[in-house]
């Protein structure tokens, strides 16, 4: 298979090669339910052979099968993903994992803008290329997602609390590649819990970031951490400055008139041209500076108390200058707190040791990297959620 990474859909002309415009058009106009059957039939007619549609579901866990049948397995069983996407550089693992499970199968993947939302699965190596309709499923996949559950009841593949099934929806893609960074993201648990979310967006003043954790579970948790990022993104997209924005977050949070509701949070703004870092930290978890070298830091500066509690308060902006090769790793108290067999917890230096054995690959592995270690250090269910965002500017 060619790098999704590095190939164009349109030939000579803006042609599109090995897919017609009108097949493109129809999985764009088609009724939103049935387009995944119709990627299926069309994959089908260019590659000679049945062909499978696969998405991840929301725990990154397994591939689950959205369209077609016999040869494929309704799931295939292996942690590929985080959350939902699967990194570009793991579609070669996605490839080995599907070829034992379907002997000589070959896995195009459903790219969409920088990462992989799922796979073409053909039974052998296609007679023509699947590139160019993968690209164009992709895309008609994202846009028909707000009109039907299709995909998203397929990418649930165990039942889902409704608290976590907020905490989803409010989620951006958990990762991305930007003009002057890489991001990357996840959840754990994803199918209960959910008092945590993280958010970010990318504007011409620089990259807002924000992770922030929802006093308790459940519920009440999710309808918080809802509200806390509506005045979030409500204050971002009407210009706030950074202590702007936490004023209004807090006043929100604040207004529920409880003082046993309360949201930990951090607050964060990168501006790639000066390579300035400034946060804000409400009672949360300080952000990690992580070296190149593996040596890393707490970002402990002014930490003050959670949003929510009092009424108007004034913020301290910390900040500091990023240099190259370093990464910022903001994450919720869920993935140091999380215990062992045994009842100990994790711990910081446990997390800053997987940190640095993994500081030289990228964020998407990264994070998935930590996901692992979080699932594999305890046969106990997670009691709270471990977030995580990180960021990585290139140079």
């Amino acid at each position: 298979m060619v790098d999704a990474r590095s190939r164009s859909p349109h030939g000579p002309g803006g042609q599109t090669c090995g897919v017609s415009e009108p097949e493109a058009a129809q999985l764009l106009h088609a009724s939103p339910a049935e387009v995944p059957a119709l990627v299926a039939e069309h994959a089908r007619r260019l590659a000679g052979c049945d062909v499978g549609v696969y998405v991840i579901d929301i725990d990154g866990s397994c591939l689950v099968r959205l369209a077609g049948g016999e040869p494929f397995p309704e799931q295939i069983n292996a942690r590929l993903g985080v959350g939902p996407e699967i990194p570009l550089e793991c579609i070669p693992e996605v490839q080995e994992v599907c070829s034992s499970r379907v002997p000589g199968s070959a896995v195009e993947a459903l790219v969409a803008r920088d990462r992989a939302i799922g796979v073409l699965l053909s039974e052998r190596e296609p007679q023509n290329p699947l590139d160019t309709l993968a690209a164009e499923a992709a895309l008609a996949i994202e846009i028909n997602n707000g009109y039907t559950d299709v995909v998203h009841a397929a990418r649930r593949s165990k039942e889902i609390e409704p608290a976590a099934e907020i905490q989803q929806n409010l989620l951006p893609p958990r990762l991305a590649r930007l003009a002057d960074a890489d991001l990357a993201g996840g959840v754990l648990p994803g199918y209960d819990v959910a008092g945590d979310f993280f958010d970010y967006a990318v504007n011409p003043d620089g990259l807002s970031l924000c992770l922030a954790d929802a006093m308790g579970k459940g519920n009440e948790a999710a309808a918080l951490s809802s509200l806390a990022i509506g005045a979030l993104r409500s204050a971002r997209r009407g210009g706030s400055s950074l202590e702007q924005t936490a004023a209004i977050v807090q006043r929100a949070t604040a207004a529920t008139g409880s003082r046993t509701r309360f949201l930990t949070g951090v607050l964060a703004h990168w501006h790639p041209s000066t390579r300035l870092f400034r946060w804000i930290d409400a009672g949360h978890p300080p952000p990690l500076l992580v070296r190149s070298d593996g040596s890393a830091d707490e970002l402990d500066d002014a930490v003050t108390y959670p949003f929510g509690l009092d009424g108007e308060r004034k913020f301290h902006v910390a900040e500091r200058r990023l240099d190259a090769a370093e990464r910022v790793l903001l994450y919720s108290d869920g993935a140091t707190e999380h215990q062992r067999a045994d009842g100990t917890r994790l711990g910081l230096e446990w997390l800053l040791g997987i940190l640095s054995a993994n500081r030289a690959r990228s964020p998407a592995i990264m994070i998935r990297s930590l996901q692992q270690a979080i699932e594999g250090a305890s046969p106990r269910p997670l009691r709270d959620d471990a977030t995580m965002l990180l960021l990585a500017p290139l140079n």
